[in-house]
């Protein structure tokens, strides 16, 4: 269970977006199967932690909208002794009321037939449309059985409306305790990556960055990565999501490594890239000098009254103006832009939302009319541009190519400016020499 978090109030919100007679249905996962009798590691869906903070596989919430008298209905595995001795407790419906707030609670195994009841008198049914293929056969079930009641009147639901855009909306702006579980995010990714300049050194595998990444993090409290660590030496660099980690450093590389942290189900964020044996090649600091004057105008344009693409934007500007001024296009800055060549080198966005998911929930770009979502006090972002010049690619200067690098850092949008959360992890060329 999650600490510090006040999960009613943020039920009490959703409930009043809700349209009236209508119920919002959350659901955990349950355990993915690997190989034998074992399971991969089990995370729980955000949502579900976000308003209710149940951790137990499998476990459902059925929250009501504002009109109805209950608030939260919780379905849970029932207690079991004798499973409990080999998996550990189960909070068991005692423990849903107890510990969960839930009005009531039942054995999971009642689902289908409680849900019958609940629906009978709605008129809408909210989900995440992602976890359509475990919900819906079985909410189609309950919802047909009720339209078709013999000589009775047809009942429940008529609608079945996905939950994502309320729910995104939402958890885009982070409260107080969301943004003190996201420092403790940033602070423990960006003491892993320490670890990481403590031990670099040309010779070892890209495997024991990563380990040495993993064992930091969890050493230091961390649930453990929140996302497969990219340890990408070399050329490999110039993959965007390089996640194998097999290959050895050799002397003279770059190291492109993107990591973070989950600390209490929020997500750190980081790039950074280094050389292997600790001093930059003439062509790999004008690569890297670049990206990273990119990087700290972007992290300027975080401001309220800018927009999601304002970082992208400026990044943009500066690659073009670089990327002539080192030779790679003869084209002028201006034509650069507007003929996109910039993508060649620089194919992702800059921005995206960080939270409970490090490709945080919330809407970016408009509906229909695509227009970028504005930067608002609470988002937290990631401010992350990248160059990527593959081996064999004839169009640039041949000391350039294999050159990989990104530079991110996580960025709180504040009504007093931009808060790097991740600004004690040094990046300045003359730090990472040292």
């Amino acid at each position: 269970m999650m600490l510090n978090m006040d999960y009613a109030q943020r039920r009490e919100r959703l409930a009043r977006q809700l349209p009236g007679k209508s119920v919002a249905i959350l659901m955990n996962p349950k355990p993915a199967h690997k190989t034998g009798d074992q399971d991969y590691a089990y995370r729980p869906d955000s949502n579900m932690l976000y308003f209710c903070g149940m951790d137990e596989p499998g476990a459902v919430a059925v929250i009501m909208s504002a009109d109805q008298a209950k608030r939260m209905v919780m379905f849970v595995l029932p207690r079991d002794p004798e499973r409990e001795r080999w998996v550990g407790p189960r909070y068991g419906c005692e423990g849903a009321v107890a510990q969960f707030k839930a009005d009531e609670a039942f054995d999971i195994g009642l689902l289908k037939d409680k849900l019958s009841e609940i629906l009978f008198a709605l008129d809408g049914v909210y989900f995440d449309f992602s976890q359509a293929s475990e919900l819906s056969p079985m909410l189609f079930e309950v919802v047909e059985k009720l339209r078709h009641r013999g000589r009775h009147a047809a009942e429940g639901p008529r609608a079945f409306c996905d939950l994502r855009d309320i729910v995104g909306e939402m958890r885009r702006i982070k409260d107080a305790d969301e943004i003190e579980a996201m420092k403790r995010a940033a602070a423990v990714s960006v003491a892993g990556f320490k670890d990481v300049c403590k031990m670099l050194r040309p010779g070892i595998g890209e495997w024991e960055v990563e380990a040495t990444l993993q064992h930091g993090f969890r050493a230091r409290g961390a649930i453990g990565e929140s996302f497969g660590s990219i340890c990408a030496g070399g050329a490999h660099a110039t993959t965007l999501h390089y996640e194998a980690n097999r290959d050895r450093l050799n002397d003279g590389d770059l190291i492109l490594i993107d990591a973070g942290a989950e600390v209490d189900y929020y997500a750190g964020d980081i790039s950074r890239t280094y050389p292997v044996n600790g001093r930059f090649t003439d062509a790999q600091r004008d690569i890297y000098a670049l990206v990273l004057k990119a990087q700290k105008e972007a992290i300027k344009m975080c401001v309220v009254g800018n927009h999601m693409k304002s970082p992208h934007e400026r990044v943009r500007e500066v690659f073009a103006d670089g990327l002539h001024a080192l030779g790679i296009f003869a084209e002028e800055p201006k034509e650069i832009l507007e003929k996109n060549l910039d993508f060649e080198f620089f194919f992702h966005g800059t921005s995206h939302y960080l939270g409970m998911d490090t490709h945080d929930v919330g809407i970016a770009y408009g509906r229909g009319d695509d227009a970028p979502a504005p930067l608002l006090p609470g988002v937290v972002i990631t401010v992350e541009p990248g160059l990527y010049f593959t081996e064999n690619d004839a169009r640039v200067p041949e000391k350039y190519r294999g050159i990989g690098i990104r530079i991110e850092d996580d960025v709180l949008i504040t009504e007093d400016g931009p808060v790097v959360l991740t600004a004690d992890l040094p990046k300045e060329i003359e730090d990472i020499e040292k």
